[in-house]
């Protein structure tokens, strides 16, 4: 258990509008000291102010996150104001919309500067005073960091290269015993200006593939990762789609492909040097919303962060689905078995094994009690009677013995 979110000092990056800058109010209303960084100055003014507003305590730093310097200066500048850092929340990111063949080998590199690079500085500044704190380093991806989305090759490679990194850097602070949390979270489509403030090659604005969420269900799970123990976390249904990818990937990928095209879509003309946040910060004050129909239940992250109702979920499931259909499998494999050995031994040879192990535990049964008084009255003694029980052991096992050789020759029948 990580300290109270009241008690800590929470760095964001890319805190200057979408889930950044919702993450961060959230912290700042529930008592953590919350220090903001993004390019956008204007913007990260507008956010302290909103928190200080509201009672908070707040420090906006501008800063890129490309730069490493400039992101070693808000870790330092964090410790010297706020004296430590608890929790570091990597959320920094750009990506361009089109087709392989049509975005600059330029701007890939630019994604990855940015999305992924971003993110490394970003751990390599917070982790040596989360050594100090005992703190968690959160990491946010996309739910696309387990399967694939045509027209978004350059974000997708980062999202994967992110979940390979702190699947890791994981591994190895379990190994160092540091004490550091590492937390991965996955959103899925969510209502915020990321499809805005994108670079398109496709002619319109792009925008996210339905369903769609707000802002908050993926600022809740950054909150619950920074004092709670979790590996990974996924917001929104790409879980689902990431479980398909795993098992059926033909199947995950038939779908992607039929929805992919036309479903991230608008009806809204851009050209690729429209206003974009890939090489510079967009203008204004920013925005936590980016005006799509979202959906206001997300239940997905709020089961993993609710293990009470999680289990009783499970349960319920098991006991109504997974356990009669583990019984129809089992019913399924035993009455064809029964009778394929009905056609090849009759009934007789199906039931007489059942009879004859009967008939034989039944007579040691009775030998055995009946030589009882018999031993007690002669007064016989101990002896005699761990005489018979051995007896009666040994018939045990070879009853053992003749069970195993029914039971083998039946195998041995059904796996020709």
């Amino acid at each position: 258990m990580r300290k109270p979110i009241g008690e800590q000092v929470v760095v964001i990056t890319g805190a200057s509008s979408g889930i950044g800058r919702e993450t961060a109010m959230r912290f700042a209303r529930r008592g953590a000291r919350v220090v903001l960084t993004a390019r956008n100055e204007e913007a990260l003014r507008t956010v302290e102010s909103a928190i200080t507003g509201e009672g908070g305590r707040a420090l906006a730093i501008p800063a890129d996150v490309t730069d490493w310097n400039q992101v070693q200066q808000v870790a330092q500048r964090a410790v010297d104001t706020f004296g430590g850092i608890d929790t570091w929340v990597n959320n920094a990111a750009v990506s361009v919309y089109g087709a392989f063949r049509q975005v600059p080998v330029e701007e890939y590199r630019r994604v990855m500067d940015v999305n992924w690079m971003g993110q490394i500085h970003g751990a390599k500044a917070a982790l040596p005073h989360l050594h100090k704190s005992g703190g968690t380093l959160i990491g946010i991806g996309a739910s696309t960091s387990k399967f694939p989305m045509p027209l978004q090759s350059t974000y997708v490679a980062s999202a994967w290269a992110l979940k390979g990194f702190y699947d890791t850097l994981r591994l190895e602070q379990q190994h160092e015993e540091s004490g550091v949390q590492v937390s991965f979270i996955m959103p899925s489509s969510t209502n915020t200006p990321f499809y805005e403030h994108a670079k398109t090659y496709l002619g319109v604005k792009p925008g996210p593939l339905p369903p769609v969420y707000e802002p908050g269900a993926v600022a809740d799970a950054i909150i619950y990762a920074a004092h709670r123990p979790v590996r990974d976390l996924q917001v929104g249904p790409g879980a689902l789609l990431a479980l398909a990818e795993g098992i059926w990937p033909r199947v995950a990928d038939a779908y992607i492909k039929r929805v992919a095209f036309d479903r991230q879509l608008s009806y809204q003309p851009k050209a690729p040097d429209a206003p974009n946040n890939l090489w510079q910060p967009m203008t204004g004050q920013g925005a936590i919303e980016g005006g799509y129909q979202s959906v206001p239940v997300e239940p997905f992250s709020w089961l993993q962060t609710h293990p009470g109702v999680r289990n009783a979920v499970a349960g319920v499931a098991l006991s109504s689905f997974v356990l009669p259909a583990l019984g129809l499998a089992a019913a399924g494999m035993a009455i064809p078995a029964a009778v394929l050995l009905l056609r090849r031994g009759g009934l007789a040879g199906a039931v007489l094994p059942f009879v004859a192990l009967a008939r034989g535990r039944a007579r040691r049964r009775g030998g055995l009690l009946s030589s009882m008084p018999t031993m007690a009255a002669t007064g016989r003694g101990r002896g005699s009677l761990l005489s018979g029980m051995t007896s009666m052991a040994a018939g045990r096992r070879g009853n053992r013995s003749r069970l195993a050789g029914w039971i083998l020759p039946l195998a041995t029948l059904l796996l020709r």
